[in-house]
């Protein structure tokens, strides 16, 4: 039989007639446990790795200039400025031989280096600890992973009364279902993505340009906003991330849900009373083909002695009494002898059992 084909044809009065005849009860029972994680700081700490990845490949630079005084023995390299301010200075002069040649008694020192030790290089690597320990602290509250746990369960009871039947039946159906949040991206996986960014921060800690910036002191809110800052691309994007952090920081990164809902809809009811009527026609079907079977073979054998003798509807009658008191002879008689056996059997048991305590005590 094609289901298909007997939902199709169902006859609507019977289904009807059927459900008006029953009473039932529906519970519907279900338990949540869900977890919602915040993962919107990883999009947003890949869209601004290539900015900061571009400021500490190439940092800003500028020249510190020093000037000291020293004595003439230790000063390494006269320039015009020396010479200019010992012309303006001249009681650093220890002497002027006849040939004109000055001998200074000391010489200012000018010593010039390159240095990265800008406010917009300290605000760079403030914000990639910053950063790190941003990082560090989400992924030690808890898994990033969102997911919803839902466990179901219905529970059905209908009784259906017509004239000489009682139909009744107890239905529960139960199920479990888990569902993940697919947060990969460009074929990564959320894991894959965390252990990238966490790879490349400690990539720019371990950088020649953050290393030199050590001993510098951190910068903190506010920022400064200066040209640099407000103006160059790569600095925006760190702005924009620095304030990410400050703003999300004192968020939690997930939300955990666990409650119980019962409930009973009609809705659901009036389905499961329909399944009610298919579970009784069904049983209605099974009945009708054993009968139908039974038929068939007093069918068979009426007929048999019908067509195949010359017997009386009498003498028929009388034959099939004396074989129907035999059968139940046969089958009291094997009932008894399996009876027994079992009687037998757990005799034996019994017998076993005592003598283990004994041989135990």
């Amino acid at each position: 039989m094609d289901i298909v084909d007997y939902i199709n044809n169902l006859n609507k009065d019977k289904v009807s007639s059927f459900v008006g005849a029953t009473s039932s009860d529906i519970t519907i029972k279900k338990n949540i446990d869900a977890k919602v994680s915040d993962t919107s700081w990883i999009d947003m700490v890949e869209e601004c790795i290539p900015y900061l990845d571009n400021i500490i490949r190439n940092p800003r630079r500028f020249i510190v200039q020093e000037e000291n005084i020293v004595p003439i023995e230790k000063a390494k390299v006269v320039t015009e400025e020396s010479i200019r301010h010992l012309a303006q200075h001249t009681s650093m002069i220890q002497e002027v031989q006849d040939d004109g040649t000055v001998i200074p008694l000391k010489l200012l020192n000018v010593y010039r280096e390159e240095t990265v030790d800008l406010y917009e290089n300290r605000f760079i690597k403030s914000l990639v600890d910053n950063l790190y320990t941003f990082v560090t602290n989400k992924l030690e509250e808890s898994d990033q992973k969102s997911y919803a746990k839902v466990d179901s369960e219905v529970t059905y009871k209908g009784i259906m009364k017509k004239k000489d039947e009682v139909v009744e039946i107890n239905l529960q159906l139960s199920s479990k279902k888990e569902t993940d949040v697919d947060a990969s991206k460009d074929g990564h996986s959320l894991d894959e993505r965390i252990e990238h960014i966490k790879d490349i921060i400690s990539a720019f800690r371990g950088s020649t340009f953050i290393k030199s910036l050590k001993e510098s002191s951190p910068v903190r809110s506010p920022i400064r906003k200066t040209n640099v800052i407000l103006k160059e691309q790569n600095f925006i994007k760190a702005l924009e991330l620095w304030e990410y952090l400050e703003k999300n920081n004192i968020k939690p990164v997930t939300s955990i849900e666990r409650r119980n809902e019962v409930s009973k809809s009609n809705d659901v009811k009036t389905l499961y009373d329909l399944a009610f009527f298919i579970n009784s026609d069904a049983l209605d079907t099974a009945k009708e083909e054993s009968n139908g079977y039974n038929s068939a073979v007093v069918s068979k054998l009426v007929n048999d002695f019908v067509f195949s003798g010359d017997i009386t509807e009498k003498e028929f009658k009388k034959l099939m009494e004396k074989e129907f008191k035999e059968a139940n002879k046969r089958k009291e008689k094997a009932t008894s002898g399996i009876k027994k056996c079992i009687e037998s059997f757990l005799d034996d048991v019994d017998k076993k059992k005592k003598k283990m305590v004994t041989i135990i005590k």
